[in-house]
């Protein structure tokens, strides 16, 4: 079934509104709880034709490809939409569609804290959450909070889910290709977790046994396009030990709060996440981070995935490649627009690189 297909069945056989979600960190406990299918926007695989038009050319193209897929009339299945404050880009992207394109469907907002974190970033955070949640009630109908409390147990589960699969990859005992972990992994950008859970279940079911043996090299970015990297990967014989991507592991890796209160579980856990350029995370902290996976996978080299022109990352990435060199860690940085395949440049400098390794 695809995304299509099962959003359209969300809405016409379970009677669930769909809210199309740009990028990245947002409560999607509080849309299930308010039956809310959240389908996130990623990187959808359209032409681009018409974005252009509204957006400067220096805008990353995962909002240029998240507008066309507005502009096109491609995100029909929708009811809604949800902006995070992910960056300057995405805000911006909010108005252009709320203010300007004529879109005629509710857009709402999120502003999580940026670090560093004190009580009042806490306090603030709480007050998002409820806010978020009763900005949504006219659209969804009032929320009740024993659901809200069964769905945060939901995505505790999901949690645990995601770290096993996570601790099992670095420990080598996850026999799949990298191109089925990350396909089986954005998963959770659109299943609802009635369905995810099972899902991811029945992967770790299906992917016992040894990875093959090989180089192994730690991706940090954004998220993991263009996917033909991993297949050149895969083909090449490396696997992925770990990752660092806003849109995996950023997102999924979290300590359950022990809160029976839903609202105070949903704010530890936000504050419990690996560090992120999207948040302001002290360089030192996402350095800690990174050497602390790169040891515990065996990850020999990083491979940063830098979509161009994303602000947050690129500020954060020269730093962070200077000093794991420093420490005996080498890295390679590759420039890339989401969907645009792999180049024969690209492949010889992933190539080059893996050599170097050894």
């Amino acid at each position: 079934m695809t995304r299509q297909e099962y959003l359209r069945r969300q809405k016409e056989e379970l009677g669930r509104k769909v809210c199309g979600v740009f990028p990245a960190q947002y409560p999607k406990e509080i849309l299930w709880a308010l039956g809310l299918a959240p389908a996130e926007i990623w990187d959808p695989p359209l032409a681009s034709e018409q974005a252009a038009a509204h957006l400067q050319p220096y805008i990353c193209s995962v909002v240029r490809q998240g507008l066309e897929l507005l502009m096109q009339g491609q995100a029909g299945v929708c009811d809604a939409f949800l902006f995070p404050h992910t960056c300057d880009s995405i805000q911006n992207l909010a108005s252009v569609v709320n203010d300007y394109i004529g879109l005629d469907k509710p857009c709402y907002f999120f502003y999580h804290p940026k670090a560093p974190y004190g009580p009042p970033a806490r306090a603030y955070y709480l007050e998002q959450l409820k806010s978020l949640a009763s900005a949504l009630e006219p659209l969804a109908g009032p929320l009740d909070l024993a659901e809200l409390k069964r769905r945060v147990a939901q995505g505790q589960e999901v949690a645990r889910l995601h770290g096993q699969i996570y601790h099992r990859r670095a420990k080598g005992e996850l026999n799949c290709s990298n191109a089925a972990f990350y396909q089986a992994v954005r998963q959770g950008e659109y299943l609802f977790p009635d369905d995810l859970i099972p899902f991811l279940e029945g992967f770790l079911a299906g992917a016992g046994g040894h990875a093959p043996r090989g180089q192994r090299v730690l991706l940090s970015g954004v998220l993991p396009n263009p996917p033909e990297i991993l297949s050149l990967l895969d083909d090449l014989g490396v696997a992925v030990a770990a990752d660092d991507f806003l849109a995996c592991s950023r997102r999924y890796l979290f300590a359950p709060s022990a809160s029976s209160d839903p609202w105070q579980a949903l704010s530890e856990q936000y504050f419990a996440l690996p560090p992120c350029s999207s948040k302001g995370s002290p360089i030192q902290e996402r350095l800690d981070y990174l050497l602390a996976s790169a040891e515990q996978s065996g990850a020999k080299g990083v491979i940063f995935y830098l979509v161009k022109f994303c602000e947050p990352e690129l500020f954060d990435v020269p730093i962070l490649t200077e000093e794991l060199k420093k420490r005996g860690l080498p890295c390679l940085a590759l420039d890339v627009e989401i969907n645009q395949g792999l180049s024969g440049q690209m492949a010889t400098r992933v190539e080059a690189f893996l050599e170097m390794l050894g």
